[in-house]
């Protein structure tokens, strides 16, 4: 996939662009829709299937106290755009100038005139353009006028609600990574490296590995089910976000930690490039009487880590 991150870079005459245009964030199931149906589209049509997308996320510049944590870093997006099958991804850097851009002049502008497209897949909530004035009825009518396709794909839900990026969130932040799961069509990620931490756990006989990551949006703190990869291999693991009150017992005035201990793994990981997956949640962070009883609840999180892993490998395959 080819990755162009200014306009006046684009090449010139792209056979039959197909594109869709949206912030993407997370990649969930109704993303996925959008550009399943664009891919298969510009396949039929011997197109390029393309996606045009913004950073930072466009209320980073407009209104950055309301601008919600994203769920995906731009290079884990851009990473799912490429499994998506799409060939070309346009990542149009967010300005308060493109802010105030009419809907008609950027749909003229930049999508017909430099990208030349041939047809524009859209979500069902898209809006467009200068305060988001720009509708599908209006990309409609200048498709149109200008001879290019405007396609709305349907809304996706899950138990009767919309698959969002906001429920997503909301999700995560309360904790619940198996229905964030459920949103997304895969465990929620977060990339980054293994860095030294204080070594509590070494000193418990339970190694952890300590992630440092650039993702913004961290999972509510709590023990979690598992699974780090790294260098092309998927590990089983239990996973505790938060302050480490047992051993560290500053009131939360400390940094907030992911660790992770590894199953059946004892090899280092340090200066590593990972990622962790997040499939389910086991408990809260909480502060225990002593060492010897938070060593005996971490053995207890691990045999239910272990179950879960029992139960789970029939329905998907070796992990």
């Amino acid at each position: 996939m080819r990755i162009i991150r200014r306009l006046e870079d684009l090449p010139r005459g792209l056979p039959r662009p197909v594109v869709a245009i949206g912030n993407f964030d997370g990649m969930h199931l109704g993303h996925r829709e959008i550009l399943e149906g664009l891919v298969r589209r510009a396949r039929e049509a011997g197109g390029t299937a393309a996606v045009v997308t913004f950073h930072p996320h466009p209320l980073e510049i407009l209104a950055p106290g309301n601008a919600p944590r994203q769920i995906q870093t731009l290079e884990q997006k851009l990473a799912s755009f490429q499994a998506a099958g799409l060939q070309l991804a346009v990542v149009i850097p967010f300005t308060p100038e493109l802010a105030r851009v009419s809907p008609r002049d950027f749909a003229v502008r930049v999508l017909w005139e430099t990208l030349g497209l041939c047809e524009v897949f859209v979500g069902p909530n898209f809006a467009f353009g200068h305060r988001r004035e720009g509708s599908f009825a209006l990309l409609k009518e200048i498709g149109e006028e200008r001879g290019f396709t405007v396609r709305r794909i349907r809304q996706v839900q899950f138990r009767g609600s919309r698959v969002s990026s906001t429920a997503i969130r909301q999700a995560l932040m309360a904790g619940n990574v198996s229905l964030a799961r459920r949103l997304l069509g895969r465990p929620y990620a977060l990339g980054g490296e293994i860095v030294h931490g204080t070594h509590t756990g070494r000193s418990l006989s339970v190694p952890t590995a300590n992630l440092a990551t650039k993702n913004e949006l961290i999972p509510r703190r709590g023990v979690y089910v598992t699974l780090l990869s790294a260098g092309g291999a998927r590990r089983r693991a239990v996973t505790n976000i938060g302050y480490r009150p047992t051993m560290e017992p500053t009131g939360g005035s400390a940094p907030m930690s992911i660790e992770t201990h590894v199953l059946d793994f004892c090899e280092g990981l340090y200066g590593r490039e990972v990622t962790l997956e997040f499939l389910v949640r086991l408990r809260e962070e909480r502060l225990f009487a002593g060492a010897e009883k938070l060593v005996a609840q971490i053995g207890r999180d691990v045999a239910r880590a272990r179950r879960y892993f029992a139960w789970l490998e029939p329905r998907c395959g070796a992990l």
